[in-house]
This record gives C-alpha cells, sequence and structure tokens, in this order.
C-alpha cells in the first residue's frame, strides 16, 4: 500500500479514575449517544469476575474485548497490545475506541502501551480521561489518595462526577487543590458528559508522559499465583470474589450489606435474586455508600451470583465473606410461623376423607 493510501489511526480514549468513582456509568452514558460512532469497548476489571464488562449496554459482544485481570502492573500491557491489533487488523475495525482500566491502573503504562511500534501509526491516543467521585475523593487516605492524585495528574480532561451529592463550596474547594492548568475540568452527575467533549478532542500531551514514570500498582486477587516481579508495595490492594448459582433473599442481602467490613473499598456485582428472578440485581459499595438496584433482563443468560470486591491489603477475610453471601441464600432463610401454621392447614386438608 502507497503511504499516501495508509488509513487514518483510530482514535482511543483512555477512561481512567479510582475505584467506584462512575467510569461505567459515563462509559454507558457515551454509548447510548447519537455519535454515530462504531466504538470498541476494551475492559479491565480488578478481581476474577469482569463485573464492568457485563454493565456495558449497547455493545455487541464482537466490539468489547475483556482484558486479563488481577495484576494490572504486569499482565494488561500484553492483553492491551494483542486486543488492540486485534482490532485493528479486523476487515471492519471500529471508527473509535475507548479502554475503561481498572480503577487501580496507573492510566501512563495504559498510554505507554500505545506508544510501542507496533501501535503509533495505528492508533492515535485522543485523551486520558480522570473521573472523580466529588462526594468521596476528599475521604480517600494513604496509598489510594496518591494513587487517585496520580491518576489526575495526567489527565487531558477530568470530570468532577456526583455532583448533586455534595455541595457546590464542597466542589469549588475541589477544584482549588489541583495544580493542573492544561487539563480541562467538567462538573457533572450520572457521567453525563456531552459527547464532543469526551471524543477526538485531539487534547492528549505526549509529554506529560515522559515528565512521570508509570507506577507499578500490585493486586493481590485471592487465590491467584504471585508473579516474579518487581512491584512498588506501597500501593498493593486484596482483591475477592464470590459466585453462586443459588438464588438469594432480598432480606438477607439487605441486613449482610450492613456487615461488610470498612476495609473493603470497593465492591459491586451481579445478584440473583428470588425476590425478581428474571432481572438482575446490580450492587454497587464506594467508600460509605451502597445501591443495590434492579438492572436488565438476564435474558438468555443463566442467572447467578457475581460479587467482587478490593480493600487493603489482607484487610479482611475471604471465608467470612463467602460465608456472608451464603447466610443470604433463599434456600437458608427461616420459615416464618405464618408460612409454618398455612403449611400444616394445607396438609391436613389434603389429608381429609
Amino acid at each position: 500500500m502507497n503511504p499516501s493510501e495508509a488509513p487514518r489511526p483510530i482514535p482511543l480514549t483512555i477512561l481512567s479514575g479510582f475505584l467506584g468513582a462512575g467510569k461505567t456509568t459515563l462509559l454507558n452514558h457515551l454509548l447510548k449517544s447519537d455519535h454515530g460512532l462504531r466504538i470498541a469497548v476494551l475492559v479491565n476489571d480488578f478481581g476474577a469476575i469482569n463485573i464492568d464488562a457485563q454493565l456495558i449496554v449497547g455493545v455487541p459482544t464482537s466490539e468489547q474485548i475483556t482484558l486479563a485481570n488481577g495484576c494490572v502492573c504486569c499482565s494488561i500491557r500484553g492483553d492491551l497490545l494483542r486486543a488492540a491489533l486485534q482490532l485493528i487488523e479486523r476487515p471492519d475495525p471500529p471508527d473509535y475506541i475507548v479502554i475503561e482500566p481498572s480503577g487501580v491502573s496507573d492510566p501512563v503504562s495504559v498510554a505507554q502501551t500505545f506508544q510501542l511500534p507496533e501501535l503509533r501509526q495505528r492508533i492515535r491516543l485522543d485523551a486520558i480521561v480522570a473521573v472523580v467521585d466529588a462526594e468521596q475523593f476528599e475521604q480517600l487516605e494513604g496509598a489510594n489518595a496518591y494513587l487517585a492524585y496520580e491518576q489526575l495528574t495526567v489527565a487531558d480532561l477530568i470530570v468532577i462526577n456526583k455532583v448533586d451529592l455534595v455541595t457546590p463550596e464542597r466542589v469549588a474547594a475541589l477544584k482549588r487543590k489541583w495544580l493542573y492548568p492544561t487539563a480541562r475540568v467538567i462538573e457533572t452527575s450520572f457521567g453525563r458528559v456531552p459527547v464532543d467533549l469526551l471524543l477526538d478532542t485531539g487534547r492528549f500531551d505526549p509529554s506529560r508522559l515522559l515528565a512521570r514514570p508509570a507506577h507499578a500498582v500490585h493486586v493481590h486477587a485471592a487465590g491467584a499465583h504471585d508473579h516474579d516481579h518487581v512491584h512498588d508495595h506501597s500501593l498493593m490492594f486484596s482483591a475477592y470474589s464470590w459466585q453462586s448459582a443459588a438464588p438469594l433473599s432480598l432480606k438477607a442481602l439487605r441486613k449482610a450489606l450492613k456487615r461488610l467490613p470498612n476495609t473493603l473499598y470497593r465492591a459491586k456485582g451481579l445478584l440473583y435474586l428470588a425476590d425478581d428472578p428474571t432481572r438482575r440485581g446490580v450492587l454497587q459499595v464506594a467508600g460509605t455508600r451502597l445501591s443495590l438496584t434492579l438492572g436488565e433482563p438476564w435474558g438468555e443468560t443463566p442467572p447467578c451470583t457475581q460479587i467482587v470486591g478490593i480493600g487493603a491489603p489482607d484487610s479482611f477475610d475471604a471465608a467470612a465473606l463467602d460465608a456472608l453471601w451464603e447466610s443470604c441464600r433463599a434456600d437458608k432463610q427461616p420459615v416464618s410461623l405464618a408460612e409454618q401454621i398455612l403449611g400444616g392447614a394445607l396438609t391436613w386438608l389434603r389429608g381429609k376423607p
């Protein structure tokens, strides 16, 4: 092919942000918007189950690629390279690519992947977007706060999300703390950002990647093997996952959620509820905020519960969490006195000659 006939590089946006900031909500808003583009989505979630990939709507399976989970500092780069090459070498490559890395990923590591010779001429990094939870961001401490601020230092666009949960004074205080004049800052709720501010903006500045090296962030997934790599152990998290094919009791779940350890920074899941077995229950836990809602119908997907969580290293008992969720199974709930009496009465009536 003549160089002048080479295809236009496919633009790409990295959608970063700390745990629970609202990245998937923003991504779903983007995908539902009227932009006329075929967008491929690459998702990297923490833990052994990729919940975020299942929460994304409006993207055919062929246009969505789930990346490796667990150790985001090691394995994601190779998977990103393979996934990106797989997309651009298709007969019908997408018009745009959006990457949603895990909330504990360093966007620099992701961005540097697309500076590799194999991709540099085929994919154009358009912008790094960082989503911020307006209510929870100031409550981050230690390694969590460090990582969340580091994600902002390379952002071309900072989206302060969930402003409906705080006062304008709180938002103004957040903005005063940031000294990144090259980044545009947008305030919103429910991830509602105009498409023109997210796609094909051309705001990415490669010089910022050179100014800050990528930091290794290690996620130790329960049951996963350790890698023989050097990690920055000042930034470590423990990941957790649980799944079951048995339906759960909503009443028991509400009680169990009050007993979650405070050291579990983030949890999310798809729930098979006995109270409404045809629709997916969606669990979201971010800091002190918790929600349990009904989502899309299960359709042809066999219903099951899948829950993932992430928190401080060695700060929660995985076996105790397993037992907590097991106690929510609908078949393990005590039968009320009224049900016992009714059951007895029905048995007696059937036995009457």
